[in-house]
């Protein structure tokens, strides 16, 4: 998802929370140090509460806390604002939540946010983003095995065809977390394959604008590309524009059209028979697994961590196409995706 930098005002603030932080909680041990509270509850402070994907979230941390018993869910929408999702995130702390759930505007935002949190003997679940600090858990998606996905996909549209095939990326921010996986499960994976050549790679800012003018441009520069590959779904939808203004070319051939995310405006997209495939992640199992770990936590276990140095649980992703998309759609419908 995508990330931005804070103003002066919220830098400010945050420094504040951070100072006062420090000073109350000199030394955290996470060893023994969380309490469940009556009643037993979760608090989520979320990126975008509009956004399908964190509404995904919200679904699977419903459903999973069942199981545990905790009784209340408290949301915060913290509207984009990395300013209101620090004051946000300590006013559920102060609600007496007994774990933390947050999906962060700004991870660099999230240390004061951590230290308040342990202070209250309350474990911190970053959930996607980008994490930093002394977070007790981070779950995200398989970023980079969904670069590998999209990467196959391409391989077997192109396979039938003669000669060295030109593929192009367009990619998220460099300074996005997810930007190094994803590129490089693609690329790395594409590198092993003697007939397909990447001859481009631009950021499209992660907005559908930014989608149609690196796709402009990589079209532009390389008539005869083959392939797409979007490294989210805004900018996917964005190229598909850019394909139907190059006139003649159809997205699911000329070029093949990859993108990634599952978001509705993906899925609406292959139904309209405008794109090839999509790398669709899920955060409803996110959500699921944030609970999981967070219960760890509180029952003084510790999670089974896919990366334990770094506290990481990755969370599967998986190719949809048109021939999936139905039995896909079934979930979304469900509340088992998104």
């Amino acid at each position: 998802m995508e990330r931005s930098m804070c103003g002066k005002l919220c830098t400010a603030v945050i420094s504040l929370a951070v100072a006062l932080s420090y000073s109350a909680n000199p030394a955290y041990s996470a060893e023994g140090r969380y309490v469940k509270k009556t009643p037993l509850t979760i608090g989520y402070s979320i990126q975008s509460a509009q956004d399908p994907y964190w509404q995904g979230y919200i679904h699977g941390i419903q459903d999973e806390m069942k199981k545990y018993g905790f009784t209340t869910l408290l949301t915060q929408d913290s509207q984009a604002s990395a300013q209101k999702q620090v004051s946000g995130s300590l006013a559920l702390i102060n609600e007496g939540i007994s774990a933390l759930v947050i999906s962060p505007q700004e991870p660099s935002a999230l240390v004061a946010t951590e230290a308040a949190a342990h202070r209250a003997r309350i474990p911190v679940i970053v959930g996607d983003v980008g994490a930093a600090g002394n977070y007790d858990g981070f779950v995200l998606s398989d970023n980079y095995h969904g670069g590998e996905l999209a990467a196959q996909f391409v391989e077997k549209a192109l396979g039938g065809r003669t000669g060295v095939q030109e593929v192009g990326v367009i990619s998220l921010n460099p300074t996005t977390s997810v930007n190094g996986p994803r590129t490089d499960g693609f690329t790395q994976t594409l590198a092993k394959n003697p007939n397909i050549k990447v001859v481009a790679d631009i950021s499209g800012h992660q907005t559908l604008e930014g989608g149609f003018k690196a796709a402009q441009a990589i079209l532009a520069a390389n008539p005869k590309v083959a392939a797409l590959y979007c490294e989210n779904d805004s900018m996917a939808a964005g190229a598909e524009q850019a394909i139907e203004q190059a006139g003649g070319r159809n997205p699911l051939t000329d070029p093949v059209l990859v993108g990634f995310n599952g978001d509705p405006i993906a899925l609406k997209l292959m139904q309209e028979h405008k794109l090839a495939a999509d790398v669709a992640q899920n955060p409803y199992q996110q959500g699921v697994v944030a609970v999981d770990m967070a219960w760890a936590y509180l029952e003084g276990g510790t999670p089974n961590f896919t990366d334990p140095a770094k506290k990481i649980v990755s969370v599967p992703v998986e190719l949809v196409t048109p021939q999936t998309l139905p039995e896909f759609l079934e979930r979304v419908k469900a509340g088992k995706a998104y």
